[in-house]
């Protein structure tokens, strides 16, 4: 199916994907007739290699950072320069499977955004990084209310417009996907999950997992009480409440007092509450 009225700008961030690149772009040209127009935007993120060499012999245009930016801060500036209606994200190292482009550009008249979701009948995710997608996962759903199969993939294609009503929140890192999924989500735009297979990558990744799950754990959190601020909040503060009470129970039945652990709680509770309705009090109005 194609979408021949629609333009799309390809993002491709690049860093140290010279072994790459070349075929990605490939892939992707073969597919400019699903579109009405179509341009690539390659975003050489300070490679030490021949990236950029390799890019400018392509038919793209080039972002080039003279020091690594991050995938984030790639991606921010592919944003600003691009012209199409819809914005097409994936990445250079062979991962993706981008003889897909074509299912997800069919649904794009319906939805916002349109995510390629990497749980398909071949998936090459390494062990530690399945084991915190997973965690992270739980913790965006119970945040968001939301079923989400992937919530950081690479490989998508959504609304310009409603992606730069959120620019300023995207962070210069790995989180960018993570963010824009939760912030459509939770804004209540139309997000449609394709199931893909993801391959193995082609040359070393750059992911640090453990300091990207820390990461990404805060930037969830953060999005989160940002949007959904009673999701947040309410849940410790009645724990506190609870805990105060209860504490306080037990303190003046056994000693004939309240002490000041029961105190804290309960106040500390009441406090976090009422921080929670301030947020979503501020949430609405923003909203109006």
């Amino acid at each position: 199916m194609s979408v021949p009225q629609t333009s799309v700008s390809v993002l491709i961030p690049a860093c140290n994907e010279e072994g790459a690149l070349a075929n990605t772009i490939a892939a992707i040209e073969k597919h400019r007739a699903v579109f009405g127009e179509m341009e690539i935007i390659v975003i050489n993120d300070g490679s030490s290699d021949r990236t950029g060499e390799v890019a400018r012999t392509l038919p793209v245009t080039l972002i080039e950072h003279e020091t690594n930016r991050g995938y984030g801060a790639s991606l921010k500036d592919g944003l600003q320069r691009a012209k199409g209606e819809y914005i097409l994200i994936a990445d250079a190292d062979g991962t993706y499977p981008l003889a897909d482009i074509p299912r997800l550009a069919a649904d794009i008249p319906t939805f916002d955004m349109v995510i390629g979701a990497r749980t398909g009948d071949l998936v090459k995710i390494p062990f530690l990084r399945r084991l915190g997608k997973w965690i992270l996962t739980q913790l965006a759903e119970y945040l968001s209310r939301q079923k989400i199969p992937d919530l950081n993939s690479g490989f998508r294609i959504f609304r310009k417009d409603v992606a730069m009503r959120f620019f300023a929140m995207y962070p210069d890192g790995f989180s960018f996907t993570t963010t824009i999924t939760l912030a459509m989500l939770t804004n209540h735009y139309r997000v449609k999950f394709l199931p893909i297979n993801y391959h193995k990558r082609v040359g070393k990744s750059s992911i640090n997992p453990v300091r990207d799950f820390l990461n990404f754990t805060i930037l969830i959190i953060r999005i989160c009480a940002c949007f959904k601020p009673l999701y947040v909040f309410v849940p410790p503060a009645l724990l506190l409440i609870a805990l105060g009470i209860l504490k306080g129970a037990i303190d003046y039945s056994q000693h004939h007092y309240l002490g000041g652990l029961s105190i804290t709680m309960t106040l500390t509770g009441i406090q976090t509450l009422f921080i929670g309705l301030l947020a979503d009090l501020i949430d609405q109005r923003m909203k109006l």
